[in-house]
C-alpha cells in the first residue's frame, strides 16, 4: 500500500488523479471530476507522457500541502508569496 492517497492514470489525453485503491476495471472520479474506468491492461509509454491535467495537479498539491507549481499560480498569488511584492486584486 502507498503512501500517497492518489495516484496518476493517463486518461483522454492528459495524466489525471485518481484514487490510490482504485482497482481495475473500476469507475471512479478523477480529482479534475473526469469519470473514468481503470485500465485492466498496462499502458504505454506514450500515454505516461502526456500532460499532467493542472486542475488535478492543483486538488493533489492542495491534498498534499505541496505549494502549486509556480508558472500556475495567477499574479495575486505569486506576489502573495514573494516577500516585498504587494498583492495585486484579482
Amino acid at each position: 500500500m502507498s503512501f500517497r492517497p492518489f495516484r496518476w492514470l493517463p486518461h483522454n489525453g492528459k495524466r489525471h488523479a485518481v484514487k490510490e485503491d482504485a482497482v481495475a476495471c473500476e469507475e471512479t472520479t478523477t480529482l479534475c471530476g473526469e469519470e473514468v474506468t481503470i485500465p485492466a491492461g498496462r499502458l504505454g509509454k506514450e500515454e505516461w507522457s502526456w500532460p499532467t491535467c493542472r486542475d488535478c495537479d492543483a486538488a493533489w498539491r492542495a491534498a498534499e500541502g505541496i505549494l502549486p507549481i509556480p508558472h500556475q499560480l495567477g499574479a495575486a498569488d505569486v506576489s502573495a508569496r514573494t516577500p516585498g511584492v504587494p498583492a495585486t486584486p484579482r
